[in-house]
């Protein structure tokens, strides 16, 4: 009675493991021919003269670059104040050149950042 249970639970086994065995992910093969260590490209190591060309970055005016920051924080700031007034009917004749200045200070602050 041992011996045909023992069986049963390997046949049960094996119906089970088997069909799993193929589905078990095999390693993809490369494709193409194998390069090899002297194959590979390599670039050229910088001279001193073309690594310093290359780090070399404008400098930026401090000073100038937090003057135009604070500039336009206090023209931002008083763009609501400006806005209300228009939604009353009255129109601040220097509320279009306030954007404008806005504007024109982003853009500076944005190229002087990027460069």
């Amino acid at each position: 009675m041992h011996w045909t249970a023992s069986i049963r639970v390997l046949l049960c086994l094996l119906l089970f493991v088997l069909p799993v065995r193929p589905q078990i992910p095999q390693p993809l093969a490369r494709c193409g021919p194998r390069v090899t260590q002297g194959e590979w490209p390599s670039n050229p190591p910088l001279s001193g003269q073309r690594l310093s060309e290359i780090s070399v970055r404008p400098t930026v005016d401090m000073t100038q670059l937090q003057h135009d920051a604070k500039e336009l924080a206090d023209l931002s700031a008083s763009v609501p104040a400006d806005i209300n007034r228009v939604n009353r009917g009255l129109l601040p004749k220097d509320v279009i050149e306030k954007l404008r200045r806005i504007e024109k200070l982003s853009k500076r602050l944005r190229t002087r950042l990027t460069q």
